[in-house]
């Protein structure tokens, strides 16, 4: 059992109130930061008593970590969509396939202002800061196990792969950071360029 979830409640509404007091502390992270986002807050913002606040979660981090397995949820749902991708192909046309939206995520004002509070958290929490890394090696472990189902590409072992998936993470949160500062940039210029680093990367550059 992970520490995200105090209980496992066994009935739909029990799921339902869970993911209500998610909503609601992800709205208070955005708006208000972790620090500033008390349990009485967030009981607030659920129109719920801080004690059924507790009946799901142990404590902030437990709310921060199943706000973290949404997170990794969603991305495993990306790569289960690569993987069995109909149009086929190999690693690169793959994921670039979805270079869009990739982009449109990271760009995302809700989807980053969340991300980027709680890697500021992270910085200053260790608990967070483990809850985070744990989350980003299981992401990777499900891209590169994608890789590998698809087919490495000619000539690189798995260290290199490993290297050069992490590079494009890195791009794709690099342009999250961007987007605070240049939300105006141009999407479509942004997803070319994003298609060609990737193709590079993986010696495909047209």
């Amino acid at each position: 059992m992970t520490a995200a979830a105090k209980s496992h409640p066994e009935s739909d509404k029990g799921e339902l109130r869970r993911q209500q007091v998610l909503d609601a502390a992800t709205e208070c992270f955005r708006r208000e930061g972790f620090h500033g986002s008390s349990i009485a807050r967030i009981s607030q913002a659920a129109a719920m008593s801080p004690g059924h606040i507790y009946h799901y979660f142990a404590n902030k981090e437990a709310i921060v970590e199943a706000i973290a397995e949404r997170e990794e949820h969603d991305m495993a749902e990306l790569v289960r969509q690569m993987e069995q991708d109909q149009e086929g192909g190999d690693l690169v046309a793959r994921l670039t396939r979805h270079t869009a939206e990739a982009v449109e995520r990271n760009s995302n004002p809700d989807h980053v202002g969340l991300m980027l509070e709680l890697a500021a958290e992270a910085a200053r929490n260790p608990a967070v800061a483990r809850i985070l890394q744990r989350t980003d090696r299981a992401i990777d472990t499900r891209f590169l196990d994608m890789a590998r189902h698809v087919g490495i590409p000619a000539g690189m072992d798995e260290v290199e792969l490993r290297l050069r998936m992490g590079m494009i993470a890195a791009m794709f949160q690099g342009l999250a950071m961007r987007s605070r500062v240049d939300p105006e940039r141009d999407r479509a210029a942004t997803v070319r360029l994003a298609d060609e680093m990737i193709r590079s990367l993986f010696g495909a550059a047209r």
